[in-house]
């Protein structure tokens, strides 16, 4: 191991991380959970560095671990402890390549974080439409590793909808350049679309090519009070109806994920409910009339009884503040106990299913949970998430965790749901791969791999139990 190391650090120089104290912030998974060791952290400026690190590791049989911004919340970016693991970071390689207005496209490296290509392409006049709570630490290489979905999804779709072309460094060191922006391309296989969601299993994307969308020049938000689950998916429903395509996300938001936030300092803009809903709605014309529109729904939702109150943001300030009642949900729930994250979609029309019978088998049989879902309305994906004490004990919390976890996964999963809408496999759902997939789907993938990755030390113990072959 000492031998690989130097020739690593003689690659890298200061790139090559062996200090303990230097390398831990890469050792350990965002939630805290888990932590594993490495030979070194590897940190390649170019793709060229990064396939010849690949190529040292692979010679050595030294497993890789890739990693993005470490923002994952299933463990696929921490390495296990063993020792004999080599986290390489794209942290690096943040350049913004290109930006074409006219072919409406961005390339990037892979390092490059969600927000700074938003601020990038809005400077070009363009947008960038991926957006989630992590988007100012999270990458672009490991949104498309994990095919990362976020509020805008509804609209514009998840990281692979975006994804035109990429760049990437294979197991056996070669680069794959398949940076193209073409709309139409059936020139073979979609490759791009393989390494999309392999979770760094295949391959390590090093830079991307992606579709950006017209910049909304307005922009309407509202946050409404509904009394049942049944309304929260008729309020949808007349919403995509009323509001012509210009619905950029739509949030649902349990009444005890909005007591657990105003608990932490945050103020509700309506009254007290059982549940509530976030809408915003953009367009990138300056008439398209979507406070009017959106005052004249609202009036009508009222009136009907499809909500029981309603606010309209007067100002970017108040916007602002009815997001974080949404965006907040994730710290908010971490500072309140033992949380466990259910990242769970079904069919949108099984939604208030879904949120009912989670909630009644949660409370039946786990005295102490919280039950605490929120997420997309639009697509389905809620974030079935459950809090416990924080004075219970570990062991019990855990069993007590799992447990839960079973009930909420099979519910999905009866209702012709997935146990994981956008974080992905990683090492925590590798049991639900197994127990819930088609033999013949996982055999298939497992194939994929073997082709691609034939000495299995792309990271080892991710999506799959045991090693190849």
């Amino acid at each position: 191991m000492n031998d690989v190391v130097g020739k690593l650090r003689e690659l890298l120089g200061s790139g090559c991380i062996t200090d303990p104290e230097v390398a831990d912030a890469y050792l350990t998974d965002w939630r805290g959970l888990l932590r594993g060791r490495a030979t070194c952290v590897l940190r390649p400026n170019s793709v060229e560095l990064l396939a010849q690190c690949v190529r040292i590791c692979r010679e050595a049989g030294v497993g890789i671990v890739p990693q993005g911004g470490n923002t994952g919340l299933v463990g696929g970016a921490t390495p296990n402890d063993s020792g004999f693991q080599a986290v390489i970071s794209t942290a690096s390689m943040r350049k913004i390549r290109s930006i074409d207005p006219v072919d409406m496209s961005v390339v990037a490296e892979a390092g490059a974080t969600i927000a700074d290509l938003q601020a990038a392409t809005a400077e070009a006049g363009t947008l960038f439409p991926l957006s989630f709570a992590s988007e100012g630490t999270a990458t672009l290489g490991g949104a498309l590793a994990t095919n990362a979905g976020g509020i805008s999804a509804v609209r514009y779709g998840s990281a692979r909808d975006l994804l035109l072309g990429m760049e990437v460094v294979l197991p056996d060191g070669r680069i794959w350049n398949g940076l193209r922006t073409l709309r139409k391309d059936n020139a073979g296989y979609a490759l791009k679309h393989l390494f999309s969601g392999s979770e760094g299993t295949l391959g390590i994307i090093t830079a991307a090519a992606m579709k950006l969308a017209p910049q909304p020049r307005v922009c309407e938000v509202a946050f409404c009070a509904l009394e049942t689950e049944d309304q929260v998916l008729d309020l949808w429903m007349k919403l995509r109806a009323a509001a012509d395509g210009n619905v950029r996300a739509i949030e649902y938001l349990s009444g005890s994920c909005v007591e657990l936030a105003k608990r932490d300092g945050l103020r509700s803009p309506v009254q007290r409910a059982n549940h509530y809903v976030l809408i915003e709605l953009t367009s990138s014309r300056r008439d398209a009339g979507l406070r009017e529109m959106l005052e004249e729904f609202l009036a009508g939702a009222l009136e009907d009884g499809t909500i029981v109150d309603a606010a309209l943001a007067q100002s970017g300030e108040q916007r602002k503040q009815m997001w974080r009642l949404r965006e907040d949900q994730t710290e908010v729930q971490k500072r309140a106990g033992r949380d466990f994250k259910h990242d769970i979609a079904v069919p949108v029309a099984r939604v208030p299913d879904l949120l009912r019978r989670c909630k009644a088998g949660i409370e039946a049989g786990f005295a102490d949970a919280m039950v605490v879902p929120f997420g997309h309305v639009g697509d389905g994906n809620i974030h079935l998430n459950v809090v416990l004490p924080a004075a219970v004990g570990t062991e019990w919390a855990r069993e007590q965790g799992k447990r839960i976890g079973e009930l909420v996964y099979d519910i999905a999963i009866s209702l012709g749901g997935t146990f994981s809408a956008e974080h992905g496999i990683g090492r925590a759902k590798i049991d639900l791969l197994e127990k819930h997939r088609d033999p013949v789907e996982i055999d298939l993938m497992r194939k994929i791999k073997g082709a691609l990755d034939d000495s299995g030390l792309f990271n080892p113990d991710r999506v799959f139990s045991r090693p190849l072959g």
